[in-house]
């Protein structure tokens, strides 16, 4: 049998090749806490990164939702101008036409109405003498056609320029023109209102392609 003496000194031996085991187990422990935290921590910074990431990216979209939405609403302004535009072009019947280019000498009015859709529709930067507005009229559904199909988002700034004298008459409205031509006063309203349009569109469609860029960036965030 052990004497006492070396039973005590085996139990230290054990104790301290289990106080080895502990420390390392320990040390691994603390490798252990310290990865963890430090993940932890790092979660943490990439879980506040996303937060403000996404606050950033609704108050984007948010800001863009109520640009487009305010782009839309102006937009929207454009539409009775060109529905009235639309309606007088449809009122124009070929008979109509067909009396105000027989005119030979027509009221000073009429040649005026002729001249404004001689640079509108023609880009006629000079010749705006009667007998070329007839030349215009000459065949009177094609010429119908032609303003029924007219482009109203693209209008050339110097046929806006040239028109502003025009449009700035007093009798340049379909009230009056009613009077002198029936075909001249629908043409008159079309011109007053396309131009109208046209106004009220360049102004809000950079607004518009801005607002749903904006939108659209935001959206991908």
């Amino acid at each position: 049998m052990f004497s006492t003496t070396e039973q005590v000194f085996g139990l230290q031996k054990l104790l301290e090749v289990k106080m080895v085991d502990v420390g390392v187990e320990k040390e691994k422990t603390d490798q252990l806490i310290e990865i963890v935290g430090r993940e932890s921590l790092d979660a943490e910074k990439e879980a506040e990164a996303a937060a403000e990431q996404e606050e950033e990216t609704i108050a984007l979209t948010e800001a863009a939702k109520k640009e487009k939405a305010s782009a839309d609403e102006e937009l929207a302004e454009a539409i009775p101008a060109m529905e009235k535009a639309t309606d007088a072009v449809n009122c124009l019947e070929v008979k109509a036409i067909q009396e105000l280019k027989a005119l030979g000498s027509p009221p000073v009015q009429c040649v005026d109405v002729a001249k404004a859709v001689l640079i509108l529709k023609q880009g006629e930067k000079r010749n705006h003498a009667w007998n070329n507005s007839q030349k215009m009229m000459n065949n009177p559904k094609k010429f119908i056609e032609d303003i029924q199909s007219f482009d109203g988002n693209n209008i050339d700034e110097w046929k806006l320029e040239m028109l502003k004298p025009l449009l700035a008459e007093d009798w340049f409205n379909f009230e009056v023109m009613k009077g002198k031509s029936v075909a001249a006063a629908f043409l008159c309203s079309w011109i007053v209102n396309i131009v109208n349009y046209n106004r009220i569109y360049k102004r809000v469609k950079p607004l518009k392609d801005a607002a749903d860029g904006a939108q659209a960036t935001a959206e991908a965030k």
